[in-house]
């Protein structure tokens, strides 16, 4: 019975509001559940009227029959509207809680796979509702058992232990075949993730799978799992089997006994027909009663499974994730410092004792090859890691001290993919600022307001990558908008222009060049016409600085700034003369 109590406990832990409305559903199950007993009164008082040959005496049990039933389905619609309103909390706000939880905890994925976590916020939520449904549906009907027992008992003692223990062997025998039915259930959902997770790498990957004939060999590989999955499988179906097929024998022999015994009582005249009737009656209802809570807790077993899932997403915390402090101040001019900032990775250290200072109103563009430490820097200013030693700096305090909102409000950017949502353009840039106004105004500073404009519905149309509404490089002027909207006085912009076309790029240089009038630009390029328009540069080897100033001047010392300019140039005229 532990198990069950535990899966009632945690589900209280994930959502531990709407304590009144499971008492309401617990105590409307109850009463539906104990009305049940009702209608064998009446049967039996119609079968003691008529041995009495008293015929207008059947009006009163007929009349009892229309109110037992009238309190049966009053109490079974309160318990459907109480099941209606946990539903919709627990589904609604784990669901939110989930969703939050994942994005506030992004290296999760590198404990939990995607696919689970799909499944989970997906599919497992469902039926946490049914999880409170469960147990209280079992608990009633243990508790129509008792009463069931305590009639049985005012009749006949010896009848009623009969009874007991008939049901008492079925209930152990059954419990035990839920615990290996819930074992084979767990087995399925852990393969059913792994092939889930597949397929999502999949849609992801689609294109390479199909030029490359993946698909042969890594069905190869899937039929592992697939094969765990169905001896998975096949041990629930086994148990599943062995409960509805065999154990049953148990109660119809034991009922068979029992009405031998009842019939003996009746012909020694040591019982009367309408008590009889009335102990058969409760009899089947102990049947159907005890078959009832069996199912409800073998259901228990399964949605502990479920709610297992939900709690250890719930229960991931990254190490990476770093407290945010107190301070408020929104004033920000925008100067950023790296004083000697170390940073280390699984014993690799990435950046080596790093210092520079990026200054407002200008562009500042931080080159070097892969691997330099060029996305470490971008994530610590995201505050996505944590430095091991030196600090990061704006306006001479330390990021870590800001609260989260100040933060986030004043440091924002661009990254080397646009991401937008499947959604209206207005609906997407509303996300940060619902102003009409403001997007508007942050549309037309990036030259993409008059094209919205020529689209079908304007700012309501929807983006679907379907339908290629929209180019990768007017994807990325949208975001670059988006990121205005943030009114954000540091902007990142990371890598913006490597997959987008030169008139595209040359575009996004004349809107950096701009918004430096406004903001700090930081920008992470690989791109020569990108670097050019830099008022300062710093190249980075290795995680360490290797040179840094104004952007001539670092030109003209630079062998390694130099090497990438001439790199990405030579790209671009091998390029232009394969068209």
């Amino acid at each position: 019975m532990k198990r069950y109590f535990d899966t009632v406990k945690t589900l209280t832990q994930i959502a531990n509001h709407k304590f009144f409305t499971v008492i309401q559903m617990f105590i409307s199950c109850g009463l539906y559940n104990l009305s049940d007993l009702l209608p064998p009164i009446a049967t039996a008082g119609i079968i003691a009227v008529i041995t009495k040959n008293d015929f207008n005496g059947i009006w009163y049990y007929v009349l009892l029959y229309i109110v037992f039933y009238i309190i049966h389905f009053s109490m079974l619609n309160w318990n459907y509207h109480t099941y209606t309103s946990l539903a919709n909390y627990y589904h609604l706000e784990v669901q939110k809680k989930l969703f939050e939880h994942v994005a506030n905890n992004d290296s999760i994925f590198n404990k939990i796979s995607k696919g689970k976590i799909v499944d989970t916020t997906s599919d497992d939520i469902r039926y946490l509702v049914d999880v409170m449904d469960a147990a209280s549906q079992a608990f009633m009907k243990l508790i129509q058992l008792i009463v069931i027992f305590i009639i049985f008992s005012s009749y006949n003692i010896f009848v009623a232990l009969i009874a007991l223990l008939i049901d008492f062997i079925y209930l152990v025998l059954m419990n035990n075949n839920s615990k290996k039915v819930s074992k084979y259930y767990e087995g399925t959902r852990k393969y059913e993730d792994k092939i889930i997770d597949t397929l999502n790498q999949m849609l992801i990957n689609l294109k390479q799978i199909k030029s490359l004939n993946m698909m042969p060999n890594l069905n190869k590989k899937l039929d592992k799992t697939r094969t765990k999955w169905k001896e998975e499988y096949k041990g629930k179906r086994d148990a599943m089997t062995n409960r509805y097929c065999s154990l049953p024998y148990i109660v119809y022999i034991g009922k068979i006994l029992l009405y031998i015994l009842l019939a003996y009582l009746v012909v020694s005249g040591r019982m009367t027909i309408d008590k009889l009737v009335l102990l058969i009656s409760y009899f089947e209802l102990t049947i159907t009663c005890t078959d009832s809570m069996l199912t409800y807790l073998l259901n228990l077993s399964n949605y502990g499974i479920r709610v297992k899932r939900i709690k250890n997403i719930l229960d991931y915390t990254s190490d990476s994730n770093i407290d945010y402090g107190d301070i408020t101040n929104d004033y920000i001019n925008g100067t950023v410092i790296f004083d000697k900032v170390k940073y280390a990775k699984k014993d690799k250290l990435i950046l080596n004792n790093m210092s520079f200072k990026i200054y407002p109103n200008e562009i500042t563009a931080i080159v070097g090859h892969s691997g330099s430490g060029k996305t470490t820097i971008v994530n610590l200013l995201y505050r996505l890691d944590r430095v091991k030693s030196g600090s990061i700096l704006i306006d001479d305090e330390n990021i870590y001290n800001y609260d989260k909102k100040t933060y986030c409000s004043n440091v924002s950017g661009v990254f080397q993919k646009p991401f937008i949502f499947e959604m209206s353009i207005k609906d997407n840039l509303s996300l940060v600022d619902s102003n009409s106004k403001n997007q508007i105004d942050a549309c037309k500073r990036v030259g993409i307001h008059d094209f919205i404009m020529s689209l079908p519905k304007g700012y309501n149309t929807v983006i679907n990558d379907e339908e290629r509404l929209l180019s990768e490089g007017q994807k990325q002027l949208l975001v670059i908008a988006r990121a205005i909207l943030t009114k954000a006085e540091i902007l990142i912009f990371d890598e913006v222009t490597s997959n987008i076309d030169p008139n595209s790029t040359t575009k996004v240089g004349e809107i950096l060049t701009d918004l430096k009038q406004d903001h700090t630009i930081v920008m992470i390029t690989h791109k020569p016409e990108m670097m050019q328009i830099a008022d300062r540069v710093i190249v980075i080897d290795k995680g360490k600085v290797v040179s840094k100033g104004i952007n001539s001047e670092v030109y003209e010392k630079c062998n390694l700034y130099r090497e990438l300019r001439n790199r990405t140039f030579a790209s671009i005229s091998l390029l232009e003369n394969e068209n």
